[in-house]
């Protein structure tokens, strides 16, 4: 249960009208108010909410009760974070609680009013018809009660008195049995058409939890407002909360014919506030407001000598183990920088109003779309893989930053699935990667190898290798290949490595990494191209190579 505030002044309060805060004497009037929901600002994960109300007063200082924001927010989040601006008053101290809301307040719009009458109605139809079916068999008990007292009918002495009351069973007991069969009928009848309205009754009852999904007590704030002369006084409530988020989505079309691209930006958003948003202006901002705000603190950096120790005192064996003898010298340093690559500052507006309900499974808004025109490559990594995977380059030239977000894959209009896409800020490049070319094999094949002591360690003083790669094309059509291979790379002098290839390869330390090779060529339909690779390491003796 939620805990009750404590009444006080709110530090936040601000008042369009520019003049300050006074203390108000007793008040003339309580009036009960409710906001609504009118922008949304989306975070990564929060949002920053503004409601909006216009209340009518009449001269004089008042007290004014919203009795809106749902339970479900931690109070003292809200309190921390709520700001209030006022227009056409005169505001003064703030208080907090908790009350319930009327029903006249609850169910204020034409929808939710419509909504609740839906169900109302339901409801008594429903209790109506379950009091007729009740009534039907009570009918069918009484058939059950003339049979039973027909049963135990004798007849006299007399013949004909016998025949006449022998008649007379056979006759009402067929009818009793009619009139239980009809019965029974209608209560059939009777129960089906009642499974329909419980049916339609929990719809109805979804259709209005979507409308009011919680009638729970609400977080109330008490405003007080001085009111020069009467008429209309806004009010704006501007407070954080942690439910609700958004992500960014993109759809990639690639057209492998065209050479065409066709980048789809969309937006996710999802709120469980407890409260459904009605023509909200929806923002999403890349910020993150739980990120913390300053820089870390550069503290001294204090150094100190010490007279030279001879290595064994400080050092003694114990079971097996080396310990220091005494401690290492302290050094001050600063505390461990957290790092954290949310915050893009960018916002997206929603190009008109959104309704959003509470809880349900969120909606998808698209932002924009890019038409493209990639550099399409199948790559062929024949080190790990056995056939070729097609990959689209391109450069981000929408003038600002594409932000981390799933990427759902479609090449020649059949789906891939998915792969995540990093942050790419404007004017650089990126790639992504729409699958394997079954059609491109490829293959790695050992030639030789000259080692001294085969295995995973060599212990000789040279190693040889030769490789070579095969790349071939079994589609119906031509295809630009890169193919991505290594060589053995040394950091010490005492180790050398050559290395050669035929044909060179075009790009040596690919993507900054050494030894890291690539080759680029077309691949026609049928065709095939042979890479030779070998390379020799050579070291010292006594030396062993890892």
């Amino acid at each position: 249960m939620l805990p009750k505030f404590s009444t006080r002044s709110i530090l936040t309060l601000s008042c369009l009208a520019g003049s300050t805060l006074m203390a108000l004497p007793a008040f003339a009037e309580r009036f009960e108010a409710r906001s609504l929901v009118t922008v949304a600002t989306i975070y990564p994960q929060g949002a920053m909410i503004t409601r909006d109300a216009t209340v009518s007063l009449p001269e004089g200082q008042h007290e004014i009760v919203f009795a809106d924001i749902p339970v479900g927010y931690d109070p003292g989040e809200v309190e921390r974070s709520l700001q209030i601006r006022v227009e056409g008053g005169e505001p003064g101290p703030v208080s907090y609680g908790t009350a319930p809301i009327s029903e006249a307040l609850l169910f204020r719009s034409d929808a939710e009013k419509a909504a609740k009458a839906r169900v109302d109605t339901l409801e008594k139809e429903i209790a109506d018809r379950r009091a007729e079916i009740e009534k039907i068999r009570f009918e069918v008990n009484a058939v059950e009660d003339t049979l039973a007292y027909l049963g135990r009918l004798t007849a006299g002495e007399d013949a004909g008195q016998s025949a006449a009351t022998a008649r007379m069973i056979r006759e009402e007991s067929l009818a009793a049995r009619l009139a239980g069969l009809e019965a029974s009928r209608r209560v059939d009848a009777a129960e089906e058409a009642l499974e329909g309205l419980e049916k339609e009754l929990t719809e109805a009852r979804i259709a209005l939890d979507l409308l009011v999904p919680d009638t729970e007590d609400r977080i109330s704030v008490t405003l007080p407002v001085s009111v020069a002369q009467a008429g209309e006084v806004h009010v704006s409530f501007t407070y954080m909360s942690e439910d609700a988020f958004w992500q960014p989505r993109y759809t990639a079309r690639l057209d492998t014919e065209a050479g065409t691209m066709d980048l789809v930006r969309s937006v996710f958003v999802e709120q469980s506030t407890r409260e459904p948003w009605f023509d909200v202006a929806l923002r999403f901002a890349t910020d993150d407001p739980n990120r913390k705000p300053a820089p870390n603190e550069v503290y001294e950096y204090v150094r100190r000598v010490y007279e030279p120790r001879p290595v064994e005192p400080l050092m003694r064996a114990a079971g097996g183990v080396m310990e220091l003898d005494a401690a290492a010298p302290v050094m001050e340093t600063a505390p461990k920088i957290q790092v954290n690559l949310t915050g893009l500052s960018q916002t997206y507006n929603a190009p008109e109003p959104v309704s959003l309900y509470s809880g349900t499974e969120g909606r998808e808004f698209m932002l924009s779309s890019l038409a493209l025109s990639p550099e399409i490559v199948v790559r062929a990594v024949p080190l790990y893989e056995d056939t070729g995977y097609l990959m689209a380059s391109f450069a981000n030239d929408t003038g600002e930053m594409l932000v981390p977000g799933e990427v759902r894959l479609i090449r020649d209009g059949v789906s891939l699935g998915t792969v995540m896409l990093g942050t790419v800020v404007n004017g650089a490049e990126t790639e992504l990667a729409f699958g394997a070319v079954d059609g491109i094999t490829v293959e790695r094949v050992l030639v030789t190898r000259n080692e001294g002591d085969r295995g995973v360690i060599s212990k000789s003083n040279e190693a040889a290798s030769e490789w070579r790669i095969s790349v071939e094309n079994h589609t119906a059509r031509s295809w630009p290949v890169e193919v991505v291979d290594r060589v053995s790379v040394s950091e010490q002098d005492e180790l050398k490595t050559d290395w050669t290839a035929r044909p060179a390869p075009d790009v040596e330390g690919l993507n900054d990494k050494r030894g890291v090779l690539a080759w680029h060529f077309d691949l026609d339909a049928g065709a095939r191209q042979e890479i030779e690779l070998s390379e020799n390491l050579r070291w010292p003796e006594g030396k062993e190579l890892q």
